[in-house]
């Protein structure tokens, strides 16, 4: 059966064309970003409450901050009903859930709340919104209709919008504003390419993860959080096992595991991320762990070679995007669904 009409039987919420339109949420959180609540107080301190979806954005963030000229600016991703450090009253708070329901996150911010007058939430609605309206705390209002994974544009730009607005010059959101329109077009191309049957990388590369077991490593200073969205991504679409882990903290143990059990060696791809922000004694680790490991296992180094540094997470993030729709294509699953999620959440 083609891969059209294999997509037109499992793809019943329609993801390929989430997938596809994805580039235009950087230009619409332009939009809500102009017209949304912003923070008064001006302290590069945010701590940011979420889960899942709504919490990598704050991860990426805190990356891409570190990669940057702003690299002043402080992002703290809390994932728990408590708080795993307790912020203070010159902090930001962050309070992102995309369906407003997330109940980890609405108990961290009960808590949250007697530490901090500064927040803000993010949701397409639903109870966090009217806790906040009641608490009398603004919130960004981003679309419906996503799954939380595929509204990652809309969390990570209009808060990117939002803190650089804040802590910087009009300058420097100027310069940001012009990075966004470039990502758009440098993504809208890609977006043709990946969601064609031909000469389509994406779909190449799906095919050479069926069936196999995905560890991706990243270097902590860079790309490790973009592994942790393509493993989740991996797990919730292709309903495939994936694991990430940190590099350089994975040579001082995980390196080592890759013996043992024999029958699955053959079944593991192992992915690095490289990127030319790494540390240069971390780039002679991915390539030291590359020939190491290249005789005995499936290894294979993935690198962007766009300009700056947040056009190259997003070329990853967007490539991977799409490799996971298309290994749950050929895994026969539907993409949108995640069953034990809903079975746990309806157990508790």
């Amino acid at each position: 059966m083609s891969i059209e009409n294999r997509i037109k039987i499992l793809d019943t919420k329609n993801m390929f064309e989430h997938l596809k339109n994805f580039p235009n949420q950087i230009i619409e959180s332009i939009e809500i970003a102009k017209s949304s609540p912003s923070f008064n107080n001006k302290s590069n301190k945010f701590f940011l409450l979420g889960m899942g979806g709504s919490a990598i954005a704050g991860d990426l963030l805190q990356v891409y901050f570190r990669n940057s000229t702003h690299n002043f600016v402080e992002v703290f991703v809390n994932r728990n009903y408590y708080l795993m450090r307790y912020p203070d009253r010159n902090t930001n708070l962050i309070v992102s859930s995309y369906s407003g329901n997330t109940e980890e996150t609405i108990a961290a911010y009960l808590s949250a709340k007697n530490f901090t007058n500064n927040i803000i939430g993010i949701t397409s609605g639903g109870r966090l919104q009217e806790i906040l309206s009641y608490d009398g705390f603004g919130t960004i209002l981003i679309p419906g209709g996503y799954q939380p994974r595929e509204a990652l544009g809309y969390s990570f730009f209009t808060l990117l919008i939002k803190i650089l607005n804040l802590v910087s010059s009009d300058k420097d959101v100027e310069i940001l504003q012009n990075q966004l329109h470039n990502l758009y077009h440098y993504l809208k191309s890609k977006s043709i390419e990946y969601s064609t049957f031909v000469n389509n990388p994406a779909l190449s590369f799906a095919k050479e993860l069926y069936n196999k077991i995905v560890i991706l490593y990243g270097c902590e200073e860079t790309l490790f959080p973009v592994a942790m969205r393509i493993k989740a991504q991996i797990q919730e679409n292709s309903k495939n096992l994936c694991f990430a882990g940190q590099i350089p903290e994975t040579n001082h143990n995980e390196i080592n595991s890759f013996m043992f059990p024999k029958d699955l060696m053959n079944r593991i791809k192992i992915i690095l991320l490289s990127d030319p922000n790494d540390h240069p004694r971390n780039q002679k680790r991915i390539e030291v762990i590359n020939s190491l490991l290249d005789n005995t296992l499936d290894i294979f180094v993935y690198q962007s070679n766009a300009e700056d540094f947040l056009m190259r997470m997003f070329d990853i993030i967007y490539f991977f995007d799409w490799v996971s729709y298309y290994l749950a294509i050929e895994n026969e699953i539907d993409p949108t669904p995640i069953p034990i999620v809903k079975q746990l959440k309806n157990r508790i």
